[in-house]
C-alpha cells in the first residue's frame, strides 16, 4: 500500500524542480540532468519526483530535453516563462 502526496509536499516539490532549472538557466539551450533535479529533496518524498516531474511536463512548463550520455536531460519551457516565474516567486 503505497502513501500518498500531499497538497504541500506537492509544491514543495514543484517549485524546487522549477528553482533548480530556473537558477541553473536551463531554458532553450541549457538542461539540468535527473540526477540534478533529485538532488536536495528529502529522502522521504524522493519517490514522488517522477510523479511531479511528469505532471509538469504535462502541463507543459517543463520539456524533455532528450537523453545524453549521462542520463534523461530536462529544460523549462522558455514561451511559459511568466507562468514559471510567477510559481518561484
Amino acid at each position: 500500500m503505497g502513501k500518498r502526496l500531499s497538497k504541500s509536499n506537492y509544491i514543495k516539490i514543484k517549485k524546487n524542480i522549477l528553482k533548480k532549472l530556473y537558477s541553473n538557466k536551463a531554458f532553450s539551450k541549457g538542461h539540468l540532468l535527473y540526477e540534478r533535479l533529485t538532488a536536495g529533496i528529502p529522502s522521504h518524498l524522493a519517490g514522488f519526483v517522477d510523479d511531479v516531474l511528469e505532471d509538469l511536463i504535462k502541463k507543459g512548463l517543463v520539456v524533455y530535453y532528450g537523453k545524453t550520455k549521462h542520463g534523461n536531460a530536462y529544460q523549462l519551457n522558455i514561451r511559459k516563462l511568466k507562468e514559471i516565474e510567477e510559481i518561484i516567486f
